[in-house]
């Protein structure tokens, strides 16, 4: 009788009956059963055999076939129960051979072959008639009460028409019912657990199989236990009969505990037998599956159930909280929780929860009911407050909106007045960036223009001292060399005289004493000679001045650009020699094969001298460090000496105007001018062209000197002028300018 509430369809038994086992007759080699139980998975089912649907072997074939009924398609052999085989004499089922029979033989040693399957199969076996009033009840029954693990179901005739086992029940049930949530694996598991150590041989484990009638032998490792960490659960070690060492979990205390590492089940000793292999040299280290998978005492049976399924494994090895074995849980174990009685008594305590809370609820219902007309009361009250405070809100709302709209016209009002405001503002801000802009932009041609007309005038000065200078200097020049004739003269009439008359009167040779005639006539050739040379340096001086000057040249003319830096470093010659407190500048020229420029001759001897007298300043501190180290005799490694190198050469420049790749570059005339000084930052060089911008001290310079030469350079003559510098490694202007100028204006960016 099924309880109320129980589904019928999930207790029947046509779902858990396998239509499809091995069958053999009864003369079959035992051998060749064997490899059809141990091989199946790989067997293919030809089509055109009619019959049952089962899968015969014929002794009389050379080799093993598995047949099978004419099914329209392929069927899933996984799914054949191999772990038995039905022996049939004439459509009877005479005997069962099963895996746990194989080990029974493998343990006794006897050979396999020449042995029928009819002498070694259990007859006759248990079976049970087909019918619809059969339930899994009844199968579970059988299966307690013979000990077995496959019932062969049979038909009215007595023919076999499937087997039912312990893994097609837990398929067939829908383990989803109540008992598998409510139950756990420690209620079912098996703690008398064979064991055996991992260098066990198979022999010796298909023995423990046979003796305590166990599909498997768990592996396990010891482990030794810290003082206080024994406890009830572990497990302890026995002696058998034979000698091997074998382990029955119970509550006992002991000083080591086993570590499951693996496991070898009945379906592996078939599989040895069938590869005829030789067991007892067989270890279990080498043929256990492992890793193991493990479930812990509290996990739920339907957990274990979905291990099963998805691992596709007929048994789960129980572990504890230090992985220590405590027990093991088989299919068998999970069809403990359909004893009708454990589920008979389950629903009775379901129905009285049922009632219990059905009488709760009843309660509530009516507690709910007062509630519900106590809060009807409440919102009639409330209803009758809605309607007076509606009222309310509605004058209010239109005082409120009254309001609203004074305010937003003069809000309106208000930003009419910002927005003008703000364009006033706006206006005022753009005028006075553009006066403050053109002020400055004054005060930049001021200042250019009064540091034009400076230059201008300190030329037209230089001009005319030189013209002052070169007249009288002419003069000297020019006589000096008939001066020097007339000298030579005299000398050589003197020592004619002398060779003709030696003997001279007393007050001559004494006069001649007086002012040292020998010396007059050695030194006096000298004499005339320095004055020679003081006055071509005069003349040079005069000259480079004149050439500095340009006053009498035209504007725009072809000229060395050598020789304007060549009279501007003589110009200079007094900075760059040493001097007290500063050692000299060394001035290193690299002079290439520079042609005639066309230029303004003036204006670039005034970017020259404004670049070399910044590479002088930049100088002035590593001159005073230099000469302080050589008067200290330092013994530290010796810093260059400053120095200004000028490099001159030809490059080829493509302008703004013809960047086109077709357009051929423009030969330029390029001068670099190094110095080994401190060098500056980036953010100085950036603005090392901006008018007024200066590093020097107050009264030391204008900063305007290479805001000058910028435009001197890119705007009159349309050229480049361009400044790298590393802090501490000194600094390099570059000069780039046309060897033809343009008629038009060109004009480039700084690099």
């Amino acid at each position: 009788m099924q309880p109320d509430g129980l589904p019928l369809h999930s207790l029947a038994l046509e779902p858990a009956i396998e239509s499809h086992f091995l069958t053999v007759a009864p003369d079959t080699p035992l051998v060749d059963v064997l490899a059809l139980m141990s091989q199946f998975r790989s067997c293919l089912l030809p089509r055109g055999i009619s019959g049952r649907d089962a899968k015969t072997i014929h002794s009389e074939s050379s080799t093993i076939h598995c047949f099978g009924q004419d099914w329209e398609t392929a069927v899933d052999v996984a799914n054949t129960t191999a772990g038995c085989v039905l022996v049939i004499e004439q459509s009877q089922a005479i005997a069962i051979f099963t895996e746990r029979d194989i080990v029974r033989l493998a343990a006794a040693g006897i050979s396999l072959h020449g042995v029928k399957i009819a002498d070694v199969a259990t007859c006759p076996p248990v079976t049970l008639k087909k019918s619809q009033a059969l339930d899994i009840f009844t199968a579970l029954g059988l299966f307690r009460q013979h000990g077995i693990r496959h019932l062969p179901i049979v038909d009215d005739q007595g023919q076999p028409v499937g087997i039912v086992t312990h893994d097609s029940v837990r398929r067939a049930l829908q383990p989803v019912n109540l008992l598998t949530r409510l139950r756990y694996v420690r209620d079912v598991m098996t703690t008398q657990v064979v064991h055996a150590p991992a260098t066990a041989c198979v022999l010796e484990l298909a023995k423990l199989m046979t003796e305590y009638q166990v599909s498997c032998v768990v592996i396990t490792e010891k482990k030794e236990l810290a003082a206080g960490e024994e406890e009830a659960g572990t497990p302890r070690r026995t002696d058998t009969g034979n000698g091997k060492r074998l382990a029955a979990l119970d509550a006992s205390l002991a000083a080591q505990t086993l570590i499951p590492v693996g496991i070898v089940t009945e379906r592996d000793i078939v599989q040895f037998q069938a590869l005829e292999l030789d067991l007892s040299r067989m270890v279990a280290l080498d043929v256990m599956s492992t890793p193991l998978f493990c479930l812990h005492p509290s996990d739920s049976l339907w957990l274990a159930h979905e291990e099963m399924r998805q691992r596709h494994v007929r048994r789960i090895v129980v572990a504890g909280d230090r992985g220590e074995l405590v027990g093991i849980v088989s299919q068998t174990s999970l069809l403990q929780v359909l004893n009708p009685a454990d589920m008979y008594g389950a629903i009775e305590i379901l129905q009285q929860m049922v009632e219990e809370r059905t009488t709760q609820l009843t309660q509530t219902n009516h507690q709910l009911r007062h509630e519900i007309a106590e809060r009807q009361r409440a919102e009639t009250a409330l209803l009758e407050a809605h309607d007076r405070l509606k009222s309310l809100v509605e004058e209010r709302t239109a005082q409120l909106t009254q309001a609203n709209m004074q305010l937003k016209r003069d809000i309106l009002e208000r930003q009419r007045v910002e927005a003008a405001l703000r364009k006033s503002e706006a206006k005022l801000k753009k005028q006075a960036t553009k006066l403050k802009d053109a002020i400055q932009e004054l005060r930049s041609y001021q200042m250019q223009l009064i540091q034009t007309e400076k230059m201008s005038s300190l030329g037209q000065l230089v001009a005319g001292i030189a013209h002052e200078i070169n007249n009288p200097i002419n003069f000297i020049y020019g006589n000096i060399t008939y001066a020097s004739e007339y000298v030579q003269d005299i000398m050589y009439l003197l020592d004619l005289y002398e060779q003709h008359h030696p003997q001279t009167v007393a007050e001559i040779e004494e006069e001649a004493k007086k002012v040292d005639l020998n010396f007059v006539k050695t030194d006096l050739p000298k004499l005339i000679n320095s004055m020679k040379l003081g006055a071509d340096r005069i003349r040079d001086l005069v000259l480079s001045l004149r050439n500095f000057s340009r006053l009498d040249e035209a504007e725009m003319k072809s000229v060395n650009l050598h020789e304007g830096i060549d009279n501007t470093l003589l110009i200079l010659q007094n900075q760059l020699k040493a001097a007290p407190g500063r050692c000299e500048i060394e001035v290193i020229k690299h002079y290439g094969d520079l042609p005639l420029v066309e230029c303004y001759p003036g204006q670039l001897n005034q970017v020259f001298m404004n670049l070399l007298s910044n590479a002088i300043d930049a100088l002035e501190e590593p001159r005073r460090l230099d000469l302080q180290r050589a008067k200290c005799n330092s013994p530290i490694i010796p810093v260059p000496l400053p120095a200004i190198a000028i490099y001159t050469g030809i490059e080829d420049v493509k302008t703004v105007e013809h960047t086109s790749l077709s357009s051929p570059p423009t030969p330029n005339a390029a001068i670099r001018i190094v110095d080994n000084g401190s060098g500056m930052t980036e953010s100085v060089r950036r603005r090392l062209f901006d008018p007024f911008f200066t590093t020097k001290g107050v009264g030391k310079g204008t900063g305007l000197g290479l805001s000058i030469s910028y435009q001197i350079i890119v705007e009159k003559h349309g050229g480049q002028i361009s400044c790298t510098s590393t802090p501490g490694q000194g600094t390099e202007f570059a000069i780039k300018i046309p060897l033809r100028q343009q008629r038009s204006s060109t004009h480039f960016a700084i690099v």
